[in-house]
């Protein structure tokens, strides 16, 4: 009997080291969940003060605490819209701070892409050298002007204004620059005037002796200026970040307009443009920052752009047939409407 007992307990020690040992290879074995890949959103912005809802975003943090682990943001400057629209169909970039004009011929093209939010509407402005005897728009007449390249908010601005008051752009002699060729240019008299974005009008202005002769508010009250375009394909893959992006975006662009923030807006603008502390303190300038796609009065001004666009033969299809694109050919307001859900629980995850 005792021998009985004894063997009983040494089988049941055998059989619970023999489990203990079992668990413990099949912990081995069990593979570890792989570490999910983040997904890349690969933005580009101008270094221009109508992209400070994105500055303000990335100084703040927000996007590491909306997106944690799951996002991995690659930023990228370019200059000017229409090498920005090079970027894009070349299939660098995912998301693009950039002016209303320059999407219209590529999406007139077929690329898959859409405005998706607001980033500001007017902000630029003419500014002559100090020695030009402005008198009005037939001044120009013979001089030479620098724009953003053609396509541009600032060339389509220039064109339209123009005609507008009865003059052939040819008459005028329109070169399409970068901002920083702009106040090269500018600095060194090779021009008698820029028509060019906030802050650069005030470099102009407080560095380079430049005289504001009108703004673009002027020239085109309330026009749509810059937007956030994304990529067809960045949305359907990726629908919930591209809305939390959005929510992110109208948040930020709040922050930026409230007064109360604006030194600290000062801050974050000398960090990321090439200005100085005079130039900042001018900020916001004669931008209007505003997001909703939605807006009756900018889409307004947004088919009015279409029809511009279409006038100087900018919009051609794939075949080079020219294309008068509607508002709904190139706005996607659903992910706007879907972001606006959302911006209470992300304020609140941003403490705000």
């Amino acid at each position: 009997m005792k021998l009985s007992k004894l063997l009983i307990a040494i089988i049941v020690v055998v059989v619970i080291a023999s489990i203990g040992a079992a668990l413990t290879l099949m912990s081995h074995l069990t593979p570890t969940p792989p570490t999910p890949t983040p997904v890349v959103m690969r933005i580009s912005y101008q270094p221009s003060w109508h992209h400070a809802a994105f500055f303000v975003m990335v100084e703040k943090g927000w996007l590491e605490k909306v997106f944690g682990d799951r996002v991995k943001i690659v930023m990228r400057q370019i200059p000017t819209g229409p090498d920005q629209m090079n970027a894009l169909v070349a299939g660098e970039l995912d998301l693009v701070y950039v002016g209303a004009t320059p999407p219209l011929p590529v999406i007139a093209k077929g690329f898959g892409a859409r405005i998706v939010a607001v980033a500001n509407t007017e902000g630029s402005a003419l500014v002559i050298r100090e020695d030009f005897d402005y008198r009005g728009p037939t001044s120009l007449i013979g001089k030479t002007v620098s724009t953003y390249p053609p396509g541009s908010i600032q060339h389509t601005l220039m064109n339209y204004w123009l005609k507008k008051n009865n003059i052939d752009p040819k008459n005028v002699n329109i070169i399409g620059q970068s901002p920083a060729d702009q106040l090269s240019s500018f600095a060194a008299r090779a021009v008698d005037a820029i028509l060019t974005p906030d802050p650069h009008t005030y470099t102009a202005v407080l560095k380079h002796g430049g005289r504001i002769a009108v703004t673009s508010s002027e020239m085109w009250p309330n026009h749509p200026c810059c937007v956030v375009l994304m990529t067809k394909e960045f949305i359907d893959k990726h629908r919930d970040l591209a809305a939390k992006f959005i929510a992110l975006h109208i948040i930020a662009s709040e922050y930026a307009m409230d007064p109360k923030n604006r030194e600290e807006l000062k801050r974050i603008l000398l960090k990321w443009l090439p200005i100085e502390e005079e130039v900042a303190a001018q900020f916001p300038g004669s931008t209007n920052f505003h997001t909703d796609p939605r807006d009756p009065e900018w889409r307004n001004g947004l088919d009015l752009m279409c029809q511009v666009l279409y006038e100087l033969g900018r919009t051609v299809d794939a075949e080079g047939k020219p294309i008068r694109l509607k508002v709904d050919d190139v706005v996607d307001a659903t992910l706007y409407e879907e972001a606006l859900k959302i911006v209470p629980q992300i304020k609140a995850k941003l403490g705000l």
